[in-house]
């Protein structure tokens, strides 16, 4: 008994497992698990982050780097040789200038280098590094938000699928036992037998409607599976998608946008103007150091300087980089006033269609209702022979057509829902 009763708990724990798995908020989250670009920009950003570890060691840190020379300078026709490597050459012999290269050249030194009070030059490339970052955050906002809308909407139509085969497989069984009825009505002689394969007919079409159906939800659950980058699994029902609308944010997207945009540009301005700040580095070396081989071993030593940069003239790029940048700045501004006026003009065009789908689709409910009474009377005469089954059928496709023209209603109602969450952010 306790075997049993494991294996029912197991069997209701792996059902309502499986409904969970089957809805919307499945699809969304496995989506924004699986997503290549998603994937991709998080690890961009952790790249931006480690950029910043950079920026500071090649700015702030010790350069320290090994060096290892050796020149030699030899002189032809010197002295009676035709090469001879001294630093006393001949006056006539080829050759370098001896005071230049002393016959030679034998270093192995170790360097070092740094700037100096640079700390601000160093903020403007974290901040330009900062801006940077933020802008992949934006792009990872607006990937996912597209994301949700395109399953959202592959969503809503593949539930509409599910709904009219339910309707058709209900349509489907009402026909059955109507046709059962015919069937006993043909042999008192009361209907025709035309009458019978009429409606036999009629239920082979719409076996066909469903199995059509069918087909094309199979199709929409696999390519949700595929949008969420999940194997595709057996899947019996979908839940129906719960959709609320969308507060709207105290900063919509455009303008952390633009403002982002706007630092962008601000950043870069000042990142390009690092170059003209005076820049005061320290260096120094240690190790070998000669120019002719005798006594190597006594030339080990060290030095050490400072090295001023101080810019002067550069031709005006500085006031031209300047007016490019107040530009770029001008275009966003256009940018930002366009995205706040198509904003405001869509959301109200959808909550107009929204209003008035929501009425059109009251006054259907109306008509379904008394279509479904007229239908309920068409069934009883149906079995009285009092009517054809050309009026009854006339009847049930009358029905059918309302029917599914509401279930479009439904479907456009949660597709706007949809736009209207996707726009309003």
């Amino acid at each position: 008994m306790r075997h049993w009763a494991f294996w029912l708990l197991f069997f209701i724990a792996m059902t309502s497992l499986h409904a969970q798995e089957a809805s919307l908020a499945y699809f969304v989250s496995k989506a924004k698990e699986n997503t290549p670009t998603l994937l991709e920009n998080d690890n961009l950003q952790k790249i931006g982050e480690i950029q910043n570890r950079i920026i500071i060691a090649q700015n702030k840190a010790f350069q320290v780097n090994a060096t290892s020379e050796v020149l030699v300078a030899p002189y032809f026709d010197s002295n009676g040789r035709f090469i001879d490597i001294t630093t006393t050459p001949s006056p006539r012999a080829y050759g370098y200038d001896v005071g230049i290269t002393n016959g030679g050249l034998y270093s192995a030194q170790l360097n070092v280098t740094k700037n100096l009070f640079n700390q601000k030059m160093v903020d403007n490339l974290l901040f330009q590094n900062k801006i940077q970052n933020s802008t992949l955050a934006l792009s990872a906002d607006d990937i996912e938000h597209n994301l949700v809308k395109n399953i959202t909407d592959a969503y809503i139509m593949a539930y509409q699928l599910q709904l009219q085969e339910d309707f058709t497989r209900e349509i489907l069984k009402d026909l059955e036992n109507r046709l059962k009825v015919v069937e006993l009505l043909v042999k008192r002689a009361v209907l025709l037998e035309s009458d019978y394969l009429l409606l036999e007919l009629d239920m082979e079409s719409k076996q066909l409607e469903l199995h059509q159906i069918q087909n094309n939800l199979q199709t929409s659950i696999s390519q949700l599976y595929s949008l969420s980058g999940t194997p595709v699994a057996e899947t019996d029902s979908l839940p129906a998608p719960e959709l609320t609308t969308a507060n709207a944010p105290i900063t919509h997207f455009y303008q952390r946008k633009f403002e982002n945009d706007s630092l962008q540009v601000a950043a870069d301005q000042m990142v390009f103007e690092n170059q003209y700040r005076p820049q005061l580095s320290l260096y120094g070396n240690t190790g070998l150091n000669a120019v002719e081989l005798s006594n190597i071993d006594r030339r080990m030593g060290l030095s050490a300087g400072l090295r001023l940069t101080v810019p002067i003239y550069d031709g005006k790029q500085r006031k031209n980089n300047a007016l490019q940048s107040e530009l770029k700045k001008e275009s966003l501004e256009f940018y930002k006033q366009n995205a706040e006026v198509q904003l405001e003009n869509n959301v109200k065009s959808i909550e107009r269609q929204m209003t008035a789908l929501e009425e059109n689709m009251g006054l259907i409910d109306e008509q379904l209702g008394k279509q479904r009474n007229v239908l309920e009377i068409y069934k009883g005469k149906l079995v009285q022979g009092q009517v054809s089954i050309v009026d009854y059928l006339n009847v049930i496709q009358t029905y059918k057509l309302n029917v599914q023209t509401k279930l479009q209603m439904q479907t456009n109602r949660w597709l706007l829902q949809s736009q209207y969450n996707f726009i309003n952010w």
